[in-house]
């Protein structure tokens, strides 16, 4: 509630809220103390009337109004709005959408879905037309019955005169908490809160892997698949009786066609995933008795997908910290030494900010994950981790990869042989399984389905040079 509230999402920016809050708390405090002198009147005066007050939050509950408004036709309104906004918006799609003339079709389609979703909303919403009339109904009874028995005691002279206009004035303070901005503030942010309770006990079993206590060893890691088989939820099996061995401080390149298990793998070593059979052993351990944090403190990571922060360089290299000296020497690595000031923050949304090309990033991604390996990480994956960057380029950051790493236990994925050539063994997958390992030397000789795609991609690469000879990229 406290980002929305500062974006400017549910409500105005929390530094605009924080005295409206401020002040209803302390009406509420106030409200409370007039409840405390209403009880010397009459015990049940300051029941009935906090009795109105629970009652209204009970009518006026946001997660009736919050279910209502998420149904199934709701969701893909605004699901659909999203998109459309984040298409006109976003400086990615920006060059296709002037190119093909499809500026006006997406703030059509968005002012459409937008629309929807109003008029959806706006339907949800009156469903509280009832409800807050009940409520209102429920404070003034409440209030007359508290009243009308004060005016009885002053009548009767039971009660002074001077008592009764106090405990009036307590009975109205104490009144006002049911519908004061604290009140809607609580209706507010209790739906969110109720909804994540009622899917905890769901998620728990799906989201968390029971994590074991045994600590990994501080060295390079030997990595076995046994027999592993896994799949993901309703889904085939990706990994069917995997076996597969990397020795402590050796490189190994995975090569396959696409959906064939190969970034699988390294999600389960990451154990973002446990398989359904089999295990993953490190140094003759099973993963899932290793305690999670360590031995994701042991593991780092470039994915295909990996995340941008809009943040200074140093906070993208080492979210969690670490010495500038590390963090230059991870640049350094990764080929992108000059890439910007370690303070400067890589996004031009802000004051002093820069942005970089698609290569650029991948450099910093890189670096993010040889800072990890000068802080303690001893097994490397690397998931197409150069894919932006020009065959000669890649080849010569895995070079520098491979001599950052030779420490470590490094596993490449990557469909471009002239990176995968380096690695001291190369697996070749197919439909789940290891058809061929080997070195390149080897796998070239064996002539199987390694050198076939070898070939086929050395074609594409070999070029022709202004004099007229030609060389070969791959070689």
């Amino acid at each position: 509630m406290a980002r929305d509230f500062d974006l400017g999402i549910t409500g105005p920016p929390l530094a605009t809220s924080m005295d409206f809050i401020a002040a209803e708390l302390v009406a509420t405090v106030g409200g409370l103390a007039s409840a405390v002198v209403l009880a010397a009147y009459s015990w049940w005066a300051p029941v009935v009337l906090a009795g109105a007050w629970l009652g209204t939050h009970w009518l006026l509950r946001e997660s009736a109004v919050w279910r209502d408004r998420n149904t199934s036709e709701v969701r893909e309104a605004q699901r659909h709005a999203d998109y459309f906004y984040r298409l006109a918006v976003d400086p990615p799609a920006s060059k296709e959408l002037r190119l093909f003339g499809l500026a006006q079709w997406t703030l059509d389609r968005f002012v459409q879905r937008r629309t929807t979703l109003h008029r959806l909303q706006y339907e949800a919403t009156r469903l509280r037309e009832r409800p807050m009339a009940v409520s209102l109904l429920l404070v003034v009874t409440a209030n007359i019955v508290v009243f009308w028995a004060l005016a009885a005691a002053a009548s009767t002279g039971t009660t002074s005169l001077g008592e009764v206009v106090a405990f009036a004035q307590a009975a109205a303070g104490a009144s006002t908490i049911a519908f004061g901005g604290l009140s809607w503030a609580i209706d507010s942010a209790a739906p969110p809160v109720a909804a994540v309770l009622r899917l905890e006990a769901a998620m728990r079993p799906v989201g968390t892997l029971p994590s074991g206590n045994r600590t990994p060893r501080p060295d390079a890691h030997d990595v076995r698949f046994r027999d592993v088989t896994f799949a993901y939820p309703n889904g085939s099996n990706v990994l069917e009786h995997f076996d597969l061995t990397i020795p402590a401080g050796s490189s190994l390149a995975i090569v396959g066609q696409n959906g064939a298990g190969k970034t699988t793998l390294a999600k389960l070593l990451c154990r973002l995933y446990d398989p359904q059979a089999g295990a993953i052993e490190i140094d003759g351990t099973d993963l899932r008795d290793l305690s999670i944090e360590e031995w994701r403190a042991r593991v780092t990571a470039v994915f295909q997908d990996f995340v941008r922060f809009e943040l200074p360089l140093r906070d993208n290299i080492a979210p969690s910290g670490a010495p500038d000296e590390d963090i230059r020497g991870a640049l350094e690595s990764a080929g992108a030494a000059n890439l910007a000031g370690l303070d400067t923050i890589l996004s031009r949304a802000y004051e002093g900010g820069t942005d970089l090309s698609g290569g650029q990033w991948q450099r910093v991604a890189l670096a993010r994950a040889m800072c990890a390996v000068r802080t303690g990480a001893r097994v490397v994956l690397l998931d197409e981790p150069t894919a932006q960057l020009d065959v000669r380029g890649e080849a010569e950051i895995f070079d520098r990869l491979l001599a950052a790493t030779r420490h470590c236990t490094t596993i490449l994925i990557s469909h471009r042989f002239s990176t995968v050539r380096h690695a001291d063994r190369i697996c070749v997958l197919e439909h789940g399984r290891v058809v061929e390992l080997g070195s390149h030397d080897e796998l070239m000789t064996l002539g199987g389905r390694y050198k076939t795609m070898f070939d086929l991609q050395a074609q594409r690469f070999t070029a022709e040079d202004e004099e007229g000879t030609t060389y070969d990229v791959l070689a």
